[in-house]
This record gives C-alpha cells, structure tokens and sequence, in this order.
C-alpha cells in the first residue's frame, strides 16, 4: 500500500464525524436510514444487539466498533436489565454517500477492540473527553471519532476484507500510484493509454486489471473521481462554469451533460437540492 492512498482517498471524499451521544445506554434506539448519514457506534461496555434492515442481526458482547459506511435503518437493542456504554457518531461524506470509499465497504463493519492496533489511546482519549465538558470538547470528540474511522480503513486492507473497489486498487502495487494520480488530479487529459503507461502495462493487460480489481472501468473511475470533486465544488458555491473547467471538462455543456449522466439531474438542480436540505 502506498502510505498517501488512504489520505489522499480521505482527503477526496471530505470524511467528517459529529459525535452526538455519548454515555449509557438501555432499552431500544433507532437510526434512520433518512437521515442521510452513516453511522459509528464505539461500544465500550455491554451487551446488544445490532438490527439491521436486510441484514443478519449482530450479537455484540465485547467491546467493539460497529460501522454503517451508508444510511441504513438499524436499531441497537439492549436488555432492560442491561447498561451499555456506548459513544455514536454520524459519518458525512462532502462528496456525497455514493463515493469510492462507501463503496468499496459492506453494509456493515464489525470490529472488536481487541482486533485494531493502537487503537487504546484512541479509545482512551476519546472518553476522557465523552465525560468532560472542556472548551472545544465537541471538536475533540468528531477528530477522535476521524481517527477511528481511520483505523478502521486500515483494518479493513490489512484484513483483506475488500477485495474489489478504490481500497483494493490502492493495496495493488501497480494500480496504487495511478489511482493516487487520478485522486490528485482529475483534470488532466486522462486516456486509458496514458493511464496504462503509468502502470507498465499493455493498454488491454491495464484494462482488464483495472476492471478486476476496481469493479469499474477507468474510464468510469475517472468519471466518478471528477464527479466527487464537481460536488464538493459545488457545495462551495462554485459557479458551474468554473467546476466545469476545474474537473477537466472542456466546456460547461459537456460537464452538464456527464453530470446529468452520473447524478440524474443537471448542477444547478442539484445545488438546489442541497438548499431545500435534501440528503
């Protein structure tokens, strides 16, 4: 693994945590899928159950992590006689829910204490300041709650746990340094064969790996990597000109169009959804 993939990925996509509750917990608790957000639960404590809709339940009876990358219904069930100690978060992408990374994960993520590395001081800090109230404690806890998230993208490759998708590309020795150069720089002129040429690979050698391993072709790749940063742009309150020029598209028709393509509806009506406080 190049040691930039992972923060240059994180970087792209604009992760970012809000720890919302932290203390015991008993009894039922639901997380809507309409929230539009994913979800972190560190459970230090107790025991529980994870329901999740189309999805096995969870048994969980050790301190773990427990990650939805996507808005999903779950609801953690614990035992009236029972009390957990549990921190949530809400996980928000600015380039949207659909991006490389929620799309190289599972619908869930499983991950007990004792399977991360240097994951105590993490833990330790983050509950000395769940039960503080300190200036800039919420700051503290969403940056702790980053770190985790972190850790657990690291797990996940050292695990093998993603066998396809932009984590898998960026754990390939080969496929890792342009997948890092697409991220950098989607507005170059980009074509398979100088993409192919970046990997020492024939260009239909380079294709049929890239399509392997990533699930997409590289053209789709750099179409979705342009399309991350249009967003965030966008969520800026960049003009759709100056995206246009700034994600490598030759004239704003041309962007609209690829836009259209990928999000179902043109910039400027997506900006509006965005000021009517749609997901």
């Amino acid at each position: 693994m190049n040691p930039d993939g992972i923060s240059r990925l994180l970087d792209h996509i604009g992760l970012r945590a809000n720890t919302f509750y932290a203390g015991p917990l008993c009894g039922l608790h639901d997380f809507a899928a309409d929230e539009g957000v994913g979800h972190l639960h560190v459970i230090r404590a107790g025991a529980m159950r994870a329901v999740q809709a189309g999805h096995p339940d969870i048994q969980l009876s050790e301190p773990t992590l427990l990650f939805y990358p996507r808005p999903i219904n779950h609801r953690l069930d614990v035992d009236d006689a029972v009390t957990a100690d549990v921190l949530c978060a809400s996980v928000r992408y600015d380039a949207g829910q659909e991006n490389p990374l929620t799309q190289s994960f599972p619908a869930v993520v499983m991950i007990p204490f004792s399977g991360l590395r240097r994951i105590e001081p993490t833990l330790t800090a983050l509950f000395a300041e769940a039960g503080d109230d300190s200036p800039g404690r919420q700051v503290m806890l969403d940056r702790l709650c980053d770190i985790l998230l972190i850790q657990i993208v690291r797990y996940a490759i050292q695990q093998e746990w993603v066998q396809h998708g932009v984590l898998a590309g960026l754990a390939h020795p080969r496929l890792a340094p342009l997948l890092i150069e697409l991220l950098d720089d989607p507005r170059a002129s980009w074509t398979v064969d100088s993409m192919a040429a970046r990997t020492h690979l024939s260009r239909n050698g380079f294709a049929q790996e890239f399509r392997k391993v990533v699930g997409i072709t590289p053209a789709d790749f750099l179409t979705r990597v342009r399309m991350v940063l249009a967003q965030r742009l966008l969520r800026q309150g960049r003009p759709v000109a100056l995206v246009a020029d700034e994600t490598g598209y030759g004239s704003q028709p041309a962007f609209s169009r690829a836009f259209i393509r990928e999000t179902g509806m043109s910039p400027s009506a997506w900006v509006r959804t965005l000021a009517s406080g749609a997901p």
